[in-house]
């Protein structure tokens, strides 16, 4: 009888000592799924009169001109794997690179209004020659990536981003991230056709 006498503290020191070794719980932070943007694999988008470089898990597709501005051509790049649309318009300068610039302001500090903060980031290449602008818009608006794009001559190439339903940017910021870089490997690889 000792014997079992002896075991059962014993028994009940280690259990207890167990128990105590586990770290306290601690509360976790709201999370979000984990979104991997896809391997860096690219191919021409040939839609608009400059071509460029889209994801190979992206689509162009032309769009039809509107009947108020018919010499615009509009092109748009979807992205299906995070429901999320780039609407690309390409104008012809013909004198009036001026006002277009001074629209495209008006259109992007329009929704400003929405948005924390515009960051405008400048690109240039005078080789090509290339001038553009990305604009990325914090906070809660429609069209959180923007851009234009122009050889100052011959074209201007204007995009914003559009996801297919209302989201919140700072849940979807990995996302915001890929198709930002998206972006600036499109503006860098436009080509103009000789």
């Amino acid at each position: 009888m000792k014997r079992y006498a002896d075991i059962v503290p014993a028994a009940l020191l280690l259990a207890v000592s167990l128990a105590a070794c586990r770290p306290a719980p601690t509360p976790k932070p709201d999370a979000y799924f984990r979104i991997d943007p896809p391997a860096e694999n690219y191919r021409r988008a040939e839609t608009l009169p400059v071509t460029f470089e889209i994801s190979a898990e992206a689509t162009a597709t032309p769009a039809s001109p509107a009947e108020k501005q018919p010499e615009v051509l509009w092109s748009q790049i979807h992205y299906p794997r995070y429901h999320a649309t780039l609407y690309c318009s390409y104008h012809p300068l013909r004198g009036n690179l001026t006002s277009l610039l001074e629209e495209n302001r008006e259109l992007i500090y329009r929704q400003s209004v929405y948005a924390d903060a515009v960051q405008a980031s400048r690109f240039e290449d005078e080789e090509r020659p290339l001038y553009a602008t990305l604009y990325e818009l914090s906070g809660e608006s429609a069209t959180p990536i923007q851009f234009i794009a122009t050889d100052s001559l011959r074209y201007l190439l204007r995009g914003a981003l559009y996801f297919d339903t209302p989201v919140q940017n700072d849940s979807i910021t990995p996302v915001l991230g890929y198709l930002t870089d998206e972006v600036i490997h499109l503006i860098e690889t436009i080509e103009y056709p000789h």
